[in-house]
């Protein structure tokens, strides 16, 4: 009798040395090692908040945004904006050349190419407030403003600098008198805001200093 109350002694404990480490693995990962709540997980960046997504171009700073880009709509035409004017507003936003920039760039150079494989791209050097009557057509390029790092800030489209680390310049289109197209030409990004036309493409090549 007491061999079998020995022996059923020994299985007790036997069990409860079992159950005691068991008890604890289930106590960490209920507990201890649960994952913190939603609410506490580290947020994780999205092209909206300056992260340039696949595919999207990374810009400079105060640069108007790429259409399409971090969910903004292409610019519509406010009521002083003819189509196609830049991101730059809804026409309140005013143009300013800095006093560095003033008179320190007398020209620039704009390549107009043929689309579809017609005449090899030329390139054109025109007079800042001059003109450009493309051979062959019926369409005249009036350049206005050139800035040589585009900014924009607050109520104004400027240039940060007088290094032409974005340079753009603003230009008019006509044809028969009638304007097609207003608005920017970026250097750096020749795709954007372009000029739309079923026969030719015109984009800045650079700007050319004074003297």
């Amino acid at each position: 009798m007491g061999e079998s109350n020995s022996g059923t002694r020994k299985l007790i404990l036997l069990g409860v040395a079992i159950a005691i480490p068991l008890a604890a693995v289930a106590f960490y990962f209920a507990v201890v090692d649960t994952p913190p709540p939603p609410s506490q997980m580290p947020a994780v960046p999205s092209a909206a908040e300056g992260q340039a997504g696949p595919g999207q171009v990374s810009l400079p700073p105060n640069h108007p945004p790429l259409p399409d880009q971090a969910g903004e709509p292409r610019a519509t035409a406010g009521p002083s904006e003819p189509a196609g004017h830049p991101q730059t507003g809804s026409g309140s936003r005013v143009v300013r050349v800095p006093d560095e920039v003033k008179g320190k760039w007398q020209a620039v150079k704009l390549r107009v190419e043929e689309k579809g494989g017609g005449r090899p791209p030329q390139v054109y050097t025109v007079r800042l407030g001059g003109q450009l009557d493309i051979p062959g057509s019926k369409l005249h390029v009036r350049v206005a403003e050139f800035l040589p790092a585009l900014q924009v800030s607050g109520n104004e489209v400027t240039s940060a600098s007088n290094n032409p680390t974005n340079p753009a310049v603003m230009v008019t289109v006509t044809e028969d008198g009638r304007e097609t197209f207003k608005g920017w030409l970026f250097g750096k990004f020749p795709d954007m805001q372009p000029f739309e036309d079923p026969k030719y493409k015109i984009t800045l090549v650079e700007g050319v200093p004074t003297g």
